[in-house]
């Protein structure tokens, strides 16, 4: 079970979600694939994010690339979002980003990243934290064993991209027009499921 990333972003209806800050754990992926597998974690997380409405729980399966990417967008419009294995828990995965959004209001007050319109990196060192922590979901989240035969408390929308998006568009659409995907990156999405099954990287 692997969590590659966390990210935060400023989401408002109608606009494209903002990066505040986001962080990756890609060691299980080799050199030269590293900086594609950066930018459809990026791409993955801001589509999800610009599709949840506040105070959803989603966990959207991207079945190419066999990750799920789970998220929360809050009353103030910071969303926060998690990039696992298909493996990692929903529960543990939406635990990790209610504990990121309290480190990140902590070392960011709302009027530091309120008036940001563009992309920017606001150091949240907790993140690089939480996500080597949140490695071990059982580790990292002592309740886990108890839950395990208990019904889940916390409702979750399992979706694909595709059902986040408007109706019939598909993700190769969606990341055709996609600013965070260079063509390289684009090709590796669209050759991921192939990859993985030869390669054996998740």
């Amino acid at each position: 079970m692997k969590v590659y990333s966390i990210g935060i972003f400023k989401v408002a209806q109608g606009s494209k979600p903002v990066l505040l800050s986001i962080v990756y754990e890609l060691s299980s992926f080799g050199f030269f694939q590293r900086g594609s597998v950066k930018e459809v974690s990026l791409f993955v997380s801001r589509e999800t994010a610009g599709r949840t409405n506040v105070g959803e729980r989603v966990s959207m399966e991207h079945t190419q690339t066999q990750k799920v990417c789970h998220t929360t967008v809050d009353a103030k419009g910071i969303g926060c979002t998690v990039l696992t294995d298909s493996e990692y828990p929903s529960r543990v995965a939406h635990n990790l980003i209610r504990v990121s959004m309290e480190e990140f209001y902590k070392a960011h007050p709302e009027q530091e990243w309120k008036g940001i319109q563009a992309d920017t990196e606001l150091p949240t060192p907790q993140l690089d934290q939480l996500l080597l922590k949140y490695q071990n979901p059982e580790e990292a989240d002592p309740m886990m064993n108890l839950q395990k035969n208990l019904d889940d408390t916390i409702t979750i929308v399992k979706k694909t991209v595709e059902q986040l998006g408007q109706r019939g568009e598909k993700l190769e659409e969606i990341a055709a027009k996609s600013d965070d995907l260079s063509f390289q990156s684009k090709a590796f999405m669209n050759n991921a499921e192939r990859m993985n099954k030869c390669c054996g990287y998740v």
